[in-house]
């Protein structure tokens, strides 16, 4: 293990020693606004008994904050940040059969839901190639550590039985976060610089794989006219695919001021 560190330590001194320099882009801020619209990956629903299938659905969500980057004009650089993500919670759907429920056919259910914001830090080594007079290709790659508190999440549906004057309670999801809060990710992009006077634009294709679940539980069925109970695992990553914009404006320029220079009169008097 620390043979594999020391070689990696070599290979990135190297990198950065004898990587090409673009002085051009310490014309623009060192700090950038980034927003990337994302789609969750579905959520899976694995049954251990009963034949009531749960599909997961790709869930679209957001993540928007700031980028900080340390050497900037070199071809390998650094990429740091705090962002702020919509956590979505759960996205499935199932249908049931007819007679399974009082008074209802074809029954149809898609439940969709998102949490509070949660934090990440993106740590991320980026290499950058130029293609044009403006125009940088960029490939970064690193990891994105979360933060979510303890929390847990219940879903339930149930029908209301008017010959018995009673609800009845025939699905339930219940899932929780693990205890400790962070989860680190890992986070790869492919994209391209584009270089204007007043602002620097950077656009990726993101793609994050969790490390673990961000979701853990289990579902049930119960309580149905034909069809016998279900149940099974559950499972909530926090995998995403997204687009990715970054936005550097342009340094202002410092005004040089020119130093009057006093002149000393001598005064004779007669």
């Amino acid at each position: 293990m620390r043979t594999k560190m020391l070689i990696l330590f070599f290979i990135t001194s190297s990198l950065l020693c004898y990587s090409q320099e673009y002085p051009e882009f310490l014309e623009y801020k060192k700090m950038g606004y980034s927003i990337a619209p994302v789609t969750t990956r579905p959520a899976q629903f694995n049954p251990t008994i009963g034949d009531i299938k749960v599909t997961g659905s790709w869930t679209p969500s957001l993540s928007f904050g700031l980028n900080w980057t340390a050497h900037a004009d070199r071809e390998v650089s650094f990429r740091y940040g705090l962002h702020f993500n919509i956590l979505p919670i759960y996205d499935f759907k199932y249908e049931l059969p007819d007679g399974d429920l009082p008074n209802s056919t074809n029954f149809f259910s898609n439940d969709r839901n998102w949490g509070p914001l949660y934090i990440s830090v993106p740590l991320q080594v980026e290499l950058k190639k130029q293609l044009g007079p403006r125009l940088y290709a960029s490939a970064m790659g690193g990891v994105n550590i979360a933060w979510i508190p303890e929390g847990s999440v219940e879903v339930g549906a149930s029908v209301l039985v008017e010959e018995l004057n009673e609800v009845r309670e025939f699905f339930e999801l219940r899932s929780q976060t693990r205890e400790f809060p962070l989860y680190p990710n890992l986070r790869l992009s492919l994209g391209l610089y584009f270089m204007w006077d007043k602002l620097l634009l950077q656009t990726n294709v993101v793609y994050q794989k969790s490390i673990p679940n961000y979701f853990t539980g289990e579902y049930l069925f119960d309580n149905l006219e034909i069809s016998d109970r279900t149940e099974g695992t559950y499972s909530y990553r926090g995998d995403y695919i997204g687009l990715e914009f970054v936005f550097f404006l342009k340094k202002r320029k410092q005004r040089k001021t020119k130093k009057k220079e006093k002149t000393l009169k001598n005064v004779y008097i007669n």
